[in-house]
């Protein structure tokens, strides 16, 4: 007679239970992969994301804006754009910035900071003040206007005079933007994220 004992009867069936249930996330997760961009849109609309700042619908490439840098830069970005001067608001953004791009610690080197302005925003007297302050801080006087040309077509409602933050790619892709209303900390953790997951080129 070979009858099972109730513990090891028992125990088969956890064991069932588990591969019937990893074998079900796996086949779901292979179902759930979209096949185009449309597809992924949906899921991301059903489910959410988990990032801090705002998708950009669709990503803009901003390659053609950034002239200071060679388009082939493979740096990640936090480009910073907007406000009528650069005031208090937007003195205090590129701060936060710097604070946030000094707190990736080792992955500082893979990222950083643009302030894209209008010469008019900024006194000759306000742009050495800068260069002192953050002397790592790209500022580049072009492109402000054509930002916000190829910003129009997506999902940003924005009139240009508040200072907002972007995260662009090494690509030149900008996909997250914040307000002044956001916790930048909340940049930290995308920039950590996006980061730990893309390949250092």
């Amino acid at each position: 007679m070979n009858e099972q004992s109730p513990a090891n009867r028992g125990m088969k069936i956890q064991i069932w239970i588990m591969l019937l249930m990893v074998g079900g996330v796996m086949l779901a997760g292979t179902l759930m992969v979209p096949d185009t961009e449309e597809e992924r849109h949906r899921m991301v609309e059903l489910f959410g994301t988990t990032n801090q700042g705002s998708l950009l619908k669709p990503a803009v490439d901003i390659s053609t804006v950034l002239t200071e840098k060679p388009a082939t830069s493979l740096k990640w970005k936090i480009l910073i754009a907007g406000g009528e001067s650069c005031d208090a608001a937007c003195q205090k953004v590129i701060l936060e910035t710097r604070q946030i791009h000094i707190l990736l610690g080792k992955l500082t080197r893979r990222a950083e900071r643009v302030y894209l302005a209008n010469p008019e925003q900024l006194s000759q007297e306000a742009l050495d003040d800068l260069h002192l302050a953050h002397p790592f801080l790209t500022v580049q006087q072009s492109g402000l206007s054509e930002f916000a040309e190829l910003l129009k077509g997506s999902s940003i409602d924005w009139d240009m005079r508040d200072t907002r933050y972007f995260v662009v790619t090494p690509d030149n892709e900008a996909i997250l933007y914040y307000t002044q209303d956001n916790d930048v900390t909340g940049l930290l953790e995308d920039l950590k994220h996006l980061l730990k997951y893309s390949p250092d080129r």
